[in-house]
């Protein structure tokens, strides 16, 4: 994508490995790959109005909540459902 014109103004792509964005009501995406493969993840859902507490893999709604979630995770009680 680099080099790549829009509306006659040069712009380097501003997205890059291991990024989440947030696009409000309206925002466009536009994905370009000239000569490598690319991967993503597109979510859509109406917000629930509820705290987000995120690290690495986990998200919950508080950080209190994320360091009992980090804490099961190490102990292995993490999951609770073993099908």
């Amino acid at each position: 994508m680099e080099g790549k014109k829009y509306f006659d103004i040069q712009r380097d792509p501003f997205v890059g490995n291991r990024t989440i964005v947030l696009f409000d009501d309206g925002d466009e995406i536009m994905v370009y790959t000239e000569e490598h493969e690319v991967r993503f993840l597109l979510i859509s859902g109406k917000p629930i109005g509820e705290p987000v507490a995120w690290y690495g893999p986990i998200v919950m709604n508080t950080r209190e909540e994320l360091e009992t979630a980090f804490k099961e995770y190490e102990q292995g009680t993490f999951i609770k459902y073993k099908g």
